[in-house]
């Protein structure tokens, strides 16, 4: 089911199927490793093949230094300074792929649609307002 989610990203967005994988995958991994852990399984779960995903996009979450900015908003800012600081080191990771910023927010309304029609509730938009420091910035615009 998660690779439906995959091709209509990449449609509308203009990315490559492969990129728009691992935009997905990384995002999917920022909300595993940061969001309310109990409502981020009830997602997984109810989404084929979106653990597997989350996997896959683990290496792009993982702070290996983060740079000067990265590491001080891990240091200072507590749970939210560290969602905050594993998701500039993503977006640096994908860019260096060709996935912008614009991209990955050209994808969040694609897949918050694509699990509201599986689920037939708004369970992406509850799993991200549970990020600390990310979760209201993600879901005021979509």
């Amino acid at each position: 089911m998660i690779e439906e989610l995959v091709q209509d990203a990449s449609t509308r967005t203009g990315l490559s199927l492969d990129q728009a994988r691992l935009g997905l995958s990384a995002a999917l991994s920022l909300m595993q490793k940061h969001g309310d852990p109990a409502k981020v399984g009830e997602l997984l779960e109810a989404i084929p093949g979106a653990d597997a995903l989350a996997a896959h996009g683990a290496t792009l979450t993982d702070q290996k230094s983060g740079g000067l900015m990265g590491g001080l908003m891990r240091n200072v800012g507590g749970t939210s300074g560290a969602a905050m600081s594993d998701a500039m080191a993503m977006g640096q990771r994908l860019a260096r792929q060709g996935i912008t910023t614009s991209d990955m927010q050209a994808m969040l309304p694609v897949a918050m649609n694509f699990v509201r029609d599986k689920t037939g509730s708004d369970m992406l938009r509850e799993v991200l307002v549970t990020i600390p420091g990310l979760g209201k910035l993600l879901t005021t615009q979509s």
